[in-house]
């Protein structure tokens, strides 16, 4: 699409910095598509006029460390993180994304040193494929093969939280509460997990989706990460979807 008349961001009117994962965390069930919080390592918000939150980062743990190592090329995965969140509103000009998304990386690189790359996802199905990252130079890994998922109210409903709950690992009890704020039943008296899980999918609470495959991106922070990813593939930045694909609102928040 050619826009016309567009206003670009003032870098003098934001501020960037840390904020608290309590903040972050209600921005993004307020504002972003998928409302849950992930297991975050540092948060960083978007400060317009009067202080007012415009817009959220959150860099996290990845579900495995396979996702560092395959797009990262470092064997300790704790020299990676993914950038889970990304979120800004729509008061925010043009080229707010990449002015705020090289910012948060300096706040991550002196809050977390060890930290050298950050990968991230971008899901065509949800209208993404990653321009803010295109833009930002970052590598074009691969795309990840489509899988199913469980969704809920239209809201994919994570893995990590689905295994929480089934295995009863610290946070399930939040993981159990996250589905019931969707609306969904909650367990019965004596009801076990998995069973309860399976309630919810054999009364069409939990629907299963075919998704298709991410785009997986990876900024390479330091020289160190970009000697490490020269070994690594590289691919062509993705083009527009086509007409087929689901699109967002073009006055939905600016979200990836």
């Amino acid at each position: 699409l050619w826009a016309r008349d567009l206003t670009v961001i003032d870098p003098k009117a934001y501020t960037v910095d840390v904020v608290e994962h309590g903040v972050a965390r209600k921005f993004i069930a307020e504002h972003h598509y998928l409302p849950s919080f992930p297991a975050a390592r540092l948060a960083v918000g978007l400060f317009g006029r009067n202080a007012m939150l415009e817009g959220v980062a959150v860099f996290a743990v990845p579900a495995t460390d396979a996702v560092i190592t395959r797009h990262t090329g470092f064997d300790d995965p704790g020299r990676g993180c993914v950038l889970a969140r990304l979120i800004l509103t729509d008061t925010v000009p043009q080229n707010g994304e990449s002015f705020f998304v090289a910012r948060a990386f300096r706040h991550l690189r002196r809050e977390r040193p060890g930290i050298e790359a950050v990968v991230s996802y971008s899901d065509p199905g949800a209208g993404h494929i990653g321009r803010v990252y295109c833009a930002l130079s970052a590598a074009h890994r691969a795309v990840t093969r489509p899988r199913t998922v469980l969704r809920a109210k239209g809201v994919t409903i994570s893995g990590r939280t689905l295994s929480k709950i089934r295995l009863g690992e610290q946070g399930h009890v939040g993981a159990v509460e996250q589905l019931v704020a969707l609306g969904l039943p909650r367990p019965n008296l004596f009801e076990g997990p998995t069973a309860w899980l399976w309630r919810l999918e054999r009364d069409r609470h939990l629907i299963r989706h075919r998704q298709a495959g991410l785009y997986a991106y990876c900024f390479e922070l330091t020289r160190e990460a970009r000697r490490r990813g020269r070994a690594l593939p590289r691919l062509p930045y993705p083009k527009a979807l086509p007409l087929t694909q689901p699109m967002l609102p073009l006055l939905s928040p600016m979200e990836i």
